[in-house]
Order: C-alpha cells, then structure tokens, then sequence
C-alpha cells in the first residue's frame, strides 16, 4: 500500500522528533509498569503496613498516568505541526482524507509498538533496581520481584488506548482543517503578539493570591485546603504571567535600542517575539514541572530526614500507654519477668485529656475541633511536674510552665479569659497522647484548681516505660500490656513498630517522590529538547539568510547562546520563587506529620535546587549544541 510507505518514509524524514517521542513514551510506559508490579508484589503486599505502601504507590502510579498522557498529547502536537506541510503537499497531490487518515494510522501503530517494546523491556529490567532502593529505604531485605504477564499485559493495553486517543485527536484535527491548507499553514509566519497588559496584571494578582495563601496556610486541616488552593492560582497566574510578561519583557528589551540592536540580541529577541504565543505556554509548563519536582522531593526528603525526629517526639519512651488509671507497677514487672525483659525506666504523668484549639500570634487560645484548630492542650500541676522531675519549682497563680514540642514561644496566654505568663518552657518527654496530628502543647499550673480553670476534661495518665531484653521478648511485652490493659492503638505505642511504620509511609512517600520526580524531570527535559529541535529546524532558513547577507558564524553562535539562555532562565528562576514562596505552606504541612525543624527543610530545598539547577544546565548545554547544528545544517 502507498500508505505504508508513505508512512515509512514520513518517520524516517522525521526520525528526530520521533525518536524523542518514542524514548519519552517508552520511559513513561516503564515507570508505569515499575507502578503495577510493585502493586502487584505479594512479597510487598504482605509485608509491615503493606497495605499502606501500596495505597502509596497507587496515587504515584496514577499522577505518573497523568503526567505520560499529558506529555504525550503536548510531544503528539509537535508532531502535528512538522506533518502540516507533509499532508498537504500529500492533498495537493490528491490523495483524500481518508488516504491522510490511513498514513496518521500506520505512523501511530508503528510508534505504539516501538514505544511499548521498548519501554516494557526497561520496565522488566529496571524493576529489580526499584526493588533494590525500595527494599533500602524501608529496610525491609524480605522484599523479591518477581514478573507479572497480567501487568505487562495491562500496561500494553492502557497505553494502547492512549495511543488511540491520539489517533482520534489527529483525526478530529484533519477533520477542522482544509486539508489544501496545511501546506500554507506549515509555513505561515506567525504575527507578532501584542502585549496584554490586563491579563498581566491580572496574572501577578492570582499568583501574589497564591502565594499570600502559601505564607498564610496554617498547620491544620484548613491549612491543607488552603495549600491546594494556593498549587491552583499558582499555576494559573504561572501561565498568566508567561503568557502576559514574557512578551512584555521582549517588548521591553526591544524598545531599548542600544541593546536590542546588537547581533546578539537582535536575532534571539525578535525571533523568539514572533515565536512567543506558542513559547509562553512551553515555558510556564516547564516553569509548573520543575516548580513540582522541587516541592515533591524537598517534602518527601525531609520527611525521610526528619523521622528519627518525629519518632523521638512520638515515642520519648520504648513504650508509651494512654491510661484511664494509673499503671500498677507490680503488675507491668510481672508481666516484664514473665518475658524475661528488664524495666529499666519509667515515667507516669496525670495530665487532663487534650483539649483541641488554636493560638493566636497574641496568645489567645480558641478551643474547639474545627478546621483551623492546630493544637492539643493538656494542663499537668505543679505538684506532679517536682514528683516526676525531682525539682521544687514554684509558680503564681497566673504562671504557667510550658512544653512544646513545635517551638511555640508565647511569653503569654489568654484561656477562656484567664491571662497566664510564662514562666520557662520544659520537656516532660509526655510524647504524643492521641498519636493526632495535632501540635502537643502541655501547661504545668500553680494547683488543681487553675487546672481545672484551663481544662475541665477528665484526667488521664500519660506513661512511658524504656525496657533491656532480645528484640523478640520485647516485642512479646508490647503485645501482652496492650492485649492486658485493653488499649487502642491511640493509647498504645512501641518504638520499633512505630518505626516500622514511619519507615513504610515515609520511605514509601520517598520512592513514590523519586518516581514522579524522575518522571516530571524526563518530562520537562524532552519538552524543552523537542521545542528547541522543532525551532532549530524552523529557523534553519531565517540564519541561513542573514549568514549570506554578512552575520559571522561567530555572532550566529551568540545568538544561539543568547536566545536559548533567556529561554531557559526565565522557567527555572520561576520555579524558585515558586518553591521560596511555597516553603512556610509546606514547613505547615510537615508539621501536621510532627516535624518540626524548619532548618532541616530548608537545607533540604537548597540541596534539591542545586541538584536540580545542574541537571537543568546539562540540558541547556545539550540543547543549544542540538538547536546550533539544526540551524547550521543547512550551510
């Protein structure tokens, strides 16, 4: 069929951008079906909190499916744009829409089944690496893959339907356009684009929005809301701005004559003007991907860093029980003795049962479980405070001893009308009583009466109990007391099993971030390799034409340099004001998981941005060696 080869020939005419094509499909098919066989692993499955990895891995295998199918649909419509002058020169010859129609068809099969081939042999080779870091980062080494027909079968099929989506897309497109004019449309130069002054305007309100929202988010359930919110008129007022600023920008540098009308200058600022509509969505995009990789692996890393922290603040003692009651003692040492286990210390607070409220910046406090409270309130008497900690302080009426495990400093505080100054801050290492993600805050007070004043709630007794003895005669003790005292998992913690559990959400969080991560990164280079090839094949004529009218091969390569650098600057410096502004929404967030080392996560950002900055000018070096020999290929 002349179809065939007509498709043949058109991939091999293109088999630069459709080589992109395929090595981004094929990875996004790989990291995909890493998603499926981890979910799928029975090893993974039964394991500690299996159940909680898997949900895990199942919201990274779904973002991951958006991100590929968004790529896809963006990379697919390049293509589209280097095929207009191929169909129509194919209709000017005579060939019909449903000859067109045919050839989209072989060029889509072709490059599906390359993609898959390709891309599941990366997935079933790589799939043991994933099993390697995953099994490190949740120091579980009785982890195994092992190969599933029916993923690699899933995975064949579902992208098999994307494929025919964008089928259907090149179809729907040659169906909205006369087909005689894709000829003139391929070639058609594109107008200079006016400045829209309003729409910049009304982009750098959204995104100033977002990121007051982002500054303002507060640990608590409404700060959650208002974080989403803030991601959302980010990325709108991203785009507003790009798409407004950008070509304010070069109008700028245009009206400056003594710069605008240097070589340099001249070739980058007016090609990439004319080139701008099209640009500015290309560059928030990769703007929006990078500004995601950043906050992606900064959260996830420093959840993974910060855990030895969470866990010291969960857990203080080895074990940590919530009592009605307090502990009889010869009780827990029988118990201990029968699994031959060693008390080695213990701790036992009456404290009233938290109460759920906020602090304002004023020290006022808001009790009540709504969206916005943050806080668990737990009052402890002066009295128990010397008992256990073996002191002889000594307090007024209105002085209070505070311990706070987030680093709240309020010098006072208002409750229920009542004013209390404080007096110093301790640590009665009482832990987390409700294991909530409420900030713990205890009050020690002057007597039973203010006590009772601040927090009419019963009283409870918060104990802790560090033990010596084998890891298994351990874990038997733990066991027993919480089968014994009929305790919920609220009032009952072990280290180790918290542990455990920390290591699985967190580490598990860590590998899903790294994924998505690597996904977006592959994202955003090929998005930024391919516009700059389909430019570099676009302005082949425009730089051949000045060359032969007197521009040197050397102001030619500065322009390059020049035009590639600006294109590439301005995404990445908004990624990092994005990220910057996103840091106290975030350092809220960790918050809520008990984390509460604000240096942690900002020597983490640095780190990742560094990280990501060198990677980003490997394919800026890359890219403008690609976009130089596309443009000189003709000379």
């Amino acid at each position: 069929m002349i179809e065939i080869r007509l498709a043949k020939a058109d991939l091999k005419h293109h088999w630069q951008q459709n080589s992109l094509f395929v090595l981004a499909s094929s990875l996004m098919i790989a990291i995909n079906y890493i998603f499926l066989s981890l979910m799928a692993n029975h090893s993974l499955a039964d394991s500690s909190y299996g159940k909680v990895i898997i949900n895990l891995l199942a919201l990274g295998k779904n973002f991951t499916l958006i991100v590929a199918i968004f790529f896809m649909f963006y990379a697919n419509s390049f293509l589209l744009r280097q095929r207009d002058r191929d169909l129509g020169l194919y209709n000017m010859l005579g060939m019909t829409k449903n000859n067109l129609r045919q050839i989209l068809l072989f060029e889509k099969l072709f490059l599906y089944l390359v993609s898959v081939l390709v891309g599941l042999i990366l997935g079933t080779t790589f799939i043991k690496l994933a099993f390697i870091i995953l099994r490190n980062l949740l120091n579980n080494y009785h982890l195994y893959s092992k190969f599933s027909l029916d993923q690699l079968m899933q995975t064949f099929v579902f992208f098999g339907g994307v494929f025919l989506l964008l089928f259907i897309y090149d179809c729907w497109r040659l169906r909205q356009l006369r087909p005689a004019a894709l000829w003139q449309q391929a070639v058609q130069a594109e107008k200079e684009p006016q400045a829209k002054r309003l729409l910049g305007i009304g982009g750098l309100l959204i995104l100033g929005c977002g990121y007051w929202l982002a500054i303002k988010t507060k640990p608590n359930m409404a700060g959650i809301s208002n974080f989403m919110l803030a991601v959302i008129l980010v990325v709108i007022g991203t785009y507003a701005v790009f798409t407004a600023g950008s070509i304010l920008l070069l109008h700028l540098l245009k009206s400056k004559q003594n710069f605008y009308y240097q070589p340099e200058h001249f070739i980058g600022i007016s090609g990439m003007l004319y080139r701008m509509k099209q640009n500015a969505a290309g560059l928030a995009t990769i703007c929006i991907l990078c500004t995601t990789i950043l906050v992606t692996l900064t959260s996830s890393v420093s959840l993974v860093a910060g855990q030895q922290q969470l866990l010291s603040s969960w857990n203080p003692f080895e074990l940590m029980l919530t009592t009605k009651e307090p502990l009889n003692p010869s009780r827990v040492q029988q118990i201990a003795q029968r699994n031959q286990v060693k008390l080695k210390q213990n701790q036992q607070l009456q404290i009233t049962s938290p109460i759920y409220g906020s602090f304002s910046r004023n020290g006022y406090f808001k009790s009540g479980m709504t969206s916005k409270a943050s806080v668990s309130l737990s009052v402890i008497t002066l009295g128990e405070f010397n008992r256990v900690q073996h002191q002889n302080v000594k307090l007024k009426a209105n002085q209070v001893l505070v311990d706070s495990p987030a680093g709240q400093r309020l010098t006072q505080m208002v409750i229920k009308g009542k004013i209390y100054r404080t007096k110093g801050y301790i640590n009665l290492k009482a832990g987390n009583v409700d294991h909530s993600i409420f900030q713990p805050v205890f009050l020690v007070v002057s007597s039973n009466k203010i006590a009772r004043q601040i927090s009419s709630s019963h009283w409870i007794y918060q104990s802790g109990l560090d033990v010596s003895g084998s890891a298994k005669n351990r874990q038997n003790l733990a066991t027993q007391l919480q089968q014994t005292l009929q305790l919920d998992n609220g009032s009952f913690s072990y280290r180790p099993e918290m542990q455990k559990f920390l290591r699985a959400t967190f580490g598990s969080l860590l590998f899903v971030g790294i994924l998505i991560s690597f996904a977006l990164a592959i994202t955003t280079a090929l998005i930024i390799y391919y516009k700059q090839s389909a430019e570099g094949l676009s302005d082949q004529q425009r730089f051949k034409t000045m060359q032969q009218v007197g521009l040197s091969q050397k102001e030619s390569r500065q322009a390059i340099y020049g035009q590639v650098l600006l294109v590439f600057m301005l995404p990445i410096v908004g990624a990092v004001i994005n990220t910057v502004f996103a840091l106290p929404a975030l350092s809220s967030v960790l918050k809520i998981f008990s984390l509460y080392d604000g240096w942690l996560l900002l020597r983490v950002c640095v780190l990742t941005i560094a990280i990501l900055l060198i990677g980003y000018l490997l394919v800026y070096s890359l890219t403008t060696k690609v976009y130089q020999r596309l443009v000189n290929r003709s000379n």
